[in-house]
C-alpha cells in the first residue's frame, strides 16, 4: 500500500496546533472546533496534531495527547465536521528525543512509529541534529523537518539541509511561507528546497482560528503554478496518506546547486 487508497477526502496537514489547551494554540475546545470546520471548508480531510513538545514542557507530557485528540475528534464528530484528527507532536530536537523514544513516549506522527516531527529553530540549527537523525533512523523512525525554511540559518545557507536530506530526512515547509506571509527570506527560501527536491509535505501549522488559520488551498495553487498538480498531490495527501500508513516516503533530493538555483529565484523573486 502507498497510502493513496486510504479514504480520506481532502488534504492532509501534518502540522499544525489545534490541540486546545496544550501549547499556544487554541485555547478552547469551541475554537479547535473552529478550526477544525475552516480547515475542511479549506479542503482539508485529515489533520496530525503537533502541539510543541520539549520546548516549554517535559517530553513526557506527550502521554496526553492521544486522549485529547480522541476528546477532539468526538466535538469534531457531533458538529458532523468531515475531518480526522491524528495524535502527533512538533518535537523541539535535543539529546532526550531518543531516550523519551526508548521510554515508549508516542511522540511519532499518527502512533505508528514511523515518523517523527522536528522543530527546526528560528535562528541557528542545533550543532548536533544530524547526530539526532541518525539515531532516530537506527530506530527506524524517519525524521520531519518542520519548516526549515523559516531558519535564518537556512535562508543564509540552504546548503546546510544537503547532508540531511540526502541521508532521509524529509522536510515540511508552511502553506504561508510559500505565499510569502512568513516573509520574503522565507519565500525565497522554500522555493530553493522546491527546485532541489527536498520537500515532501506542505503544511498549515495554524495556530487558531483568527491568525496562522488552517489553510492549504492558495499555497497549494501557487505551488501547482510552479512545479504542477502532482507535486501539489504529492505535497498535501500522497506523503501524508503515507505517514498515517506508516508506509515509505519516496525521495528524490537532489545534490545541491547554488549557482542554477539561485539564477533561478534571481530572475523570479529577486529582479522582482
Amino acid at each position: 500500500m502507498d497510502g493513496t487508497d486510504l479514504p480520506i477526502e481532502g488534504a492532509i496537514d501534518i502540522h499544525n496546533h489545534i490541540l486546545p489547551g496544550f501549547d499556544d494554540g487554541p485555547e478552547t475546545m469551541d475554537e479547535a472546533v473552529l478550526m477544525a470546520r475552516l480547515a475542511a471548508a479549506d479542503g482539508v480531510g485529515a489533520m496530525f496534531a503537533t502541539p510543541h513538545i520539549g520546548t516549554h514542557n517535559d517530553l513526557s507530557v506527550a502521554a496526553e495527547i492521544p486522549e485529547r485528540v480522541a476528546a477532539l475528534q468526538a466535538a469534531i464528530d457531533t458538529d458532523d465536521i468531515p475531518i480526522r484528527i491524528f495524535p502527533g507532536a512538533e518535537v523541539y530536537p535535543s539529546a532526550n528525543v531518543t531516550r523519551a523514544v526508548d521510554c515508549a513516549v508516542p511522540l511519532t506522527l499518527g502512533g505508528s512509529g514511523r515518523y517523527l516531527l522536528l522543530d527546526t529553530p528560528m535562528m541557528t540549527l542545533p550543532v548536533d541534529i544530524s547526530r539526532l537523525v541518525f539515531d532516530l533512523q537506527t530506530r527506524n523512525i524517519t525524521p520531519i523537518l518542520a519548516h526549515p525554511e523559516r531558519s535564518l540559518a537556512v535562508q543564509r545557507r540552504p546548503g546546510i539541509l544537503e547532508e540531511l536530506t540526502l541521508r532521509g530526512a524529509l522536510i515540511q515547509v508552511n502553506a504561508a511561507s510559500i505565499l510569502g506571509y512568513n516573509g520574503r527570506a522565507a519565500r525565497i527560501a522554500v522555493f530553493k528546497l522546491l527546485r532541489q527536491r527536498w520537500v515532501h509535505f506542505m503544511a498549515s501549522d495554524a495556530h487558531s482560528a483568527r491568525r496562522r488559520r488552517p489553510a492549504l488551498s492558495a499555497g497549494a495553487a501557487a505551488v501547482k503554478n510552479e512545479f504542477g498538480p502532482e507535486k501539489v498531490s504529492e505535497l498535501t495527501k500522497g506523503n501524508g496518506s503515507r505517514v498515517i500508513t506508516g508506509d515509505p516516503v519516496p525521495s528524490d533530493a537532489l545534490a545541491y546547486r547554488p549557482g542554477g538555483v539561485v539564477a533561478w529565484l534571481g530572475v523570479r523573486f529577486l529582479g522582482s
